[in-house]
């Protein structure tokens, strides 16, 4: 600045612009205030704060490239995790504090984080992080454990315990001091103060307002649950209980954000009604619930309750066996609270029902998106729900391309096997929703629902070992995700290997009731292990389950002619004929072999099985 003040300005805001205001956006951050050379941030999520402060470092490293060393401008960054306190849409406390020391004990074009950050993303992240010890900082009354990550193809130094020297030319040329970029991520809620910040969702302010910190939507409490006073074991099954919805809450951070356990405890000791301690919370809805004694252990039922009418929106049973404090798979509790937290969803598009849709902004787009999807599947509209969908999603994507949320569903909406029933072009469409999972799979490479779509699309484009690779490193993290176990029996049945797509059906029935493409699929590996009887109960069940659009598609549909075909191998000629009878009302015109070897999907179950056409032949089929 003493050099040329002017340029020296010039080429700060150009860095902002171009580099780090984006990364900023990009990784859902809020810039709370300017301080000159410095700025101090918040971030929904510390890997979030960790990958932006490596980018912009990154980036400020290439574009100082071939800059004179007296005219390059240098960051340092200090990232901490803690408690805030707002006020006026600025920011304070201790966790603020530290990261503003964190920041001074950095080199130029170094990051150094408090321990707690280090310890959040080692396993999330690829950084090496070296140990600088336990530094004194102004201000803070306890030492602060330090780390430095290690960019790029730096080798970590030796570990240094005790003070760090601190450089001298900082105190002694304070007109070239490097300029400075404070990141403080705010993890941990206070209480009624808390900083709340839309998780990955990011705004384009100069396209749609951005959020703010008065942004409640999808915001929960959980309250402890509740044991009868005289059962101990009840009362350690309910505390594990909160333990559990609390953690699967959490983890549903595209969709919601959670009040902390030290807040939500303060919260009680001020308050008896759900809906004060909703209020002096701040949020939207409290799940909590309920233990009881049960014949084999206890049930647990969860309630989502509306925090301003205290009126519970849904409920769902868990049941927790003998000598267990949860129930069996992890599975079985994110259903639970992935159904209650739809229910919330709804409500909060209900909420802004009288809103007109240019008026929307990116997460009432996509929460909007998703319930008109849902509402208009379920009543067998799959055409107009995916255009209805597709229009919101759109919307969304125009102002924030990277949106998370936005992403997911534009990829649910279009690799969705009901597509099958109505696109003209579903290669068009799986190239849409494929995409959008890449682009969300990018940023986040671990999310089980996006990756068993991703597994699902090879499946369905008879890439079923690399579909079955997909499966099987997600059942290694998981052993009990039973998506992963349904996706590893359809890819099993398709490479001719039915005696094992039938132990992994069967696990998949030992956590949960099959659906109805599960229960097609169980059909056609009864028919490959020539047990007919049981591919015509499986068969049969499966037309309960499924709607007329499925029955109707050249995939799901295909569980007719399982049906006709076992049918047949029975000799149970009437019933095949019946069976056959029903097939053509919901595919007129298809009545040959011929014609259905035309009609099947290549990713129908038994398609291009020719005992399956054996057994149409027996039942009356023509070639």
């Amino acid at each position: 600045m003493g050099r040329d003040e002017s340029a020296t300005l010039a080429a700060l805001k150009a860095h902002r612009r171009e580099l780090i205001d984006p990364k900023i956006a990009e990784y859902g951050g809020r810039i709370v205030k300017t301080t000159g050379d410095g700025l101090l941030l918040e971030f929904p999520r510390v890997v979030d704060a960790v990958r932006c402060a490596v980018d912009v470092q990154r980036g400020m490293a290439e574009r100082n490239d071939g800059v004179p060393p007296e005219q390059r401008i240098e960051f340092r960054i200090g990232i901490n995790v803690g408690d805030i306190i707002i006020d006026d849409g600025d920011i304070f406390g201790d966790g603020v504090n530290v990261a503003a020391r964190l920041e001074t004990l950095a080199d130029p074009r170094g990051i150094c984080v408090s321990k707690v950050v280090r310890d959040q993303v080692l396993d999330k992240l690829s950084f090496a992080f070296e140990d600088l010890g336990a530094q004194d900082v102004k201000n803070i009354a306890r030492p602060v454990e330090v780390y430095r990550i290690v960019l790029d193809a730096e080798a970590p130094k030796a570990v240094v315990r005790g003070s760090m020297p601190r450089p001298t030319q900082r105190a002694s040329t304070p007109s070239r001091r490097p300029a400075w970029l404070l990141l403080t991520v705010v993890a941990v809620l206070g209480v009624g103060v808390a900083a709340w910040s839309a998780n990955h969702f990011v705004l384009r302010p100069d396209a749609v307002a951005p959020y703010s910190l008065q942004d409640r939507r999808m915001t929960f409490a959980v309250l402890p649950f509740q044991a009868p006073t005289d059962d101990k074991t009840g009362a350690q099954v309910a505390a594990a209980m909160t333990d559990a919805v609390f953690a699967g809450q959490e983890r549903m951070s595209n969709w919601a954000q959670v009040a902390s356990r030290k807040s939500v405890e303060e919260a009680l000791s001020r308050h008896a009604a759900v809906k004060d301690v909703a209020a002096n919370l701040n949020v939207h809805f409290l799940l909590r619930g309920n233990v009881t004694r049960a014949a084999s252990g206890y049930n647990a039922e969860v309630f989502v309750v509306d925090g301003v009418t205290e009126r519970v929106l849904n409920t769902r049973p868990l049941a927790v066996a003998d000598a267990a404090l949860t129930p069996r798979t992890r599975y079985e509790l994110e259903r639970a609270l992935s159904d209650l937290t739809i229910s919330a969803l709804e409500a909060e598009v209900e909420r802004a029902r009288t809103k007109a849709v240019e008026a929307l902004d990116v997460r009432d787009l996509s929460f909007r998106a998703l319930v008109e999807w849902s509402t208009r599947k379920r009543e067998q509209d799959a055409k107009g729900a995916h255009s209805t969908a597709t229009d919101l999603l759109n919307r969304a994507l125009a102002r924030a391309p990277d949106d998370a949320l936005a992403l997911m569903i534009t990829a649910t909406v279009n690799l969705c096997d009901c597509v099958e029933g109505w696109s003209r072009n579903v290669e068009e469409q799986q190239a849409i929703g494929e995409a959008a999972l890449e682009k969300y799979l990018k940023k986040n490479p671990e999310s089980a629902s996006m990756l068993t779509l991703k597994s699902n699309l090879y499946a369905l484009r008879g890439r079923f070992e690399e579909s079955l690779l997909i499966d099987e490193a997600m059942l290694k993290r998981d052993p009990t995700y039973v998506e992963a176990m349904s996706v590893k029996a359809y890819n099993l049945l398709k490479l001719g290997r039915p005696e094992e797509a039938l132990v992994a059906m069967n696990r998949v029935r030992e956590y949960r009731d099959l659906w109805g493409y599960e229960n097609a699929l169980a059909a056609a590996i009864h028919y490959q292990l020539k047990q007919y009887e049981l591919a015509v109960q499986m068969a049969q069940t499966a037309k309960t389950k499924m709607n007329r659009e499925d029955l109707g598609n050249p995939k799901g549909g295909a569980v007719g002619l399982t049906l006709v075909a076992a049918e047949g191998r029975l000799g149970r000629l009437p019933r095949a004929q019946a069976a056959l009878a029903d097939f053509k009302a919901a595919v007129p015109g298809v009545d040959t072999i011929s014609a259905i070897k035309n009609w099947m999907h290549p990713g129908a179950d038994l398609a291009g099985y020719e005992p399956l056409f054996a057994g149409l032949r027996l039942a009356g089929v023509g070639d």
